[in-house]
């Protein structure tokens, strides 16, 4: 009952809670204005036929716990499978930030985290070539004149097969939540971590491994550490601490959820994937991508119905 409580609350536009993040920020000031967003790409692992759904979430109050979606669907040049770069995020990022600074009396914020999930470490540069320069051209679009928000590019890859262990002398056990591992496993050059945010009800914990591609608003380790584990926190459908930010989590949700109902799918089928094609061809560019994007209802568009 508590669950469904937390969705239908949600759905009609109220807070189950609030985490303060800029807390977790030692170098934000009260003048900071924080937009979070999370993007993610669902791919029909059965068919060449059925587009992918690209999903972007973002924050939609000062608080940053309300929350809308845009969708777009990307058709892949006739016999191939999908990419996983999202062609418009220009205009699926600055359709959002429109909807911040309504919500917010014309305010936009200064500072953009960008949570992204999916990609493979072999796309990082496609990734930063592609969507990096889009959510800039989205900015530049909608400020104008006004000062350019800073924005910091995070990859969010659960898919591996690291796991960690805490050893007592006598027996292994599960890490706790809030682990943070960025050294020795770590690469040696680029900005990673692996966080495990969540506790184990049953089984191997399994942490999530992020990877800071780009920043251009200085965060420290721990700054980025630690907002992403409270992050971890404001999920609407759950009082306890998940295993991804909850932006990202809701892209997720909203991607899934999108392809279910236009394709009559069960939610919890096995015929989506949201991970990259490693069969991507060298020849095969983002241009051959045709897209559509997915036009809401204005009563549910900005609100979180894909909880």
């Amino acid at each position: 009952v508590d669950n469904l409580s937390q969705k239908i609350n949600s759905k009609l536009g109220g807070i189950n809670s609030v985490v303060n993040t800029k807390l977790a920020l030692s170098r934000s000031s009260k003048e900071d204005l924080f937009m979070f967003f999370g993007a993610d790409v669902t791919h029909s692992t059965c068919s060449t036929d059925r587009p992918s759904i690209a999903a972007v979430v973002a924050s939609r109050d000062p608080t940053n716990t309300l929350y809308a979606a845009r969708l777009c669907e990307q058709y892949p040049k006739k016999g191939r499978c999908s990419m996983e770069i999202i062609k418009e995020l220009d205009q699926m990022v600055a359709d959002l930030l429109r909807v911040f600074a309504r919500t917010c009396g014309g305010r936009l914020p200064n500072k953009i985290v960008f949570y992204r999930d999916g990609v493979d470490e072999g796309q990082y540069q496609k990734v930063l070539d592609n969507e990096v320069n889009k959510i800039k051209t989205a900015c530049r679009i909608v400020y104008g004149d006004r000062s350019l928000p800073k924005l910091i590019f995070i990859v969010v890859k659960k898919r591996h097969n690291t796991r960690f262990f805490l050893y007592d002398g006598k027996q292994t056990m599960n890490v706790q939540a809030g682990t943070v591992i960025d050294q020795d496993i770590t690469h040696p050059s680029q900005f990673d971590f692996y966080l495990c945010s969540q506790a184990a009800i049953m089984g191997t914990s399994r942490p999530t491994l992020y990877h800071v591609l780009h920043d251009d608003i200085g965060f420290s380790s721990d700054d980025v550490q630690q907002l992403t584990y409270w992050l971890c926190h404001t999920d609407m459908r759950c009082t306890k601490s998940v295993s991804i930010p909850s932006p990202v989590h809701y892209a997720h949700l909203a991607a899934y959820g999108s392809r279910a109902l236009k394709f009559n799918d069960d939610r919890e089928s096995d015929d989506f994937d949201d991970d990259n094609n490693d069969e991507e061809p060298e020849s095969y560019s983002i241009d051959d991508i045709k897209t559509k994007l997915m036009i809401l209802d204005s009563k549910v568009a900005d609100d979180m119905w894909f909880i």
